[in-house]
């Protein structure tokens, strides 16, 4: 393959490439509000629990009502269960966000390197006069 001809097909990869990525980032974005929807309502329901523990605890100041209630909830599997589903949830949140924000960057990237091709190529028609500055083909004879 000439060189001329891999230029040009890796510019129509990043064009299509180009084109893929919004529909990629709206994936993401929706299994982020998805994940993070899920997130909230687990921790309602968690500040909840803990809100009961600690009104039905014993003790004669705050931090001995704390301690009882920590303890109370440290042996409750559905808070354990609860627990684990949001340090996954966190760790699902992140490693979307840092999906997302991989996908941003090589769109912008793949921008970027379309716009520096076409760049070329106009200082390249320019430079053999195949285009003036004003972007219209030279005058070829007049009177024609």
């Amino acid at each position: 393959m000439t060189k001329d001809l891999e230029y040009r097909l890796e510019t129509g990869r990043h064009l299509a490439r180009l084109l893929e990525i919004p529909a990629l980032i709206g994936e993401v974005s929706r299994q982020l509000t998805a994940l993070r929807a899920e997130r909230r309502q687990l921790e309602r329901v968690a500040k909840e629990v803990w809100a009961r523990e600690f009104l039905a605890a014993q003790g004669r100041s705050r931090e001995e009502r704390e301690a009882q209630a920590l303890a109370r909830l440290g042996a409750n599997p559905d808070w354990n269960r609860m627990q684990a589903r949001l340090e996954q949830l966190a760790a699902a949140i992140d490693k979307l966000q840092g999906e997302k924000e991989t996908l941003e960057h090589e769109r912008k990237a793949l921008y970027g390197a379309i716009i520096a091709r076409h760049t070329e190529v106009l200082e390249a028609a320019l430079a053999s006069r195949l285009l003036t500055p004003h972007g219209l083909p030279p005058e070829r004879g007049r009177g024609n």
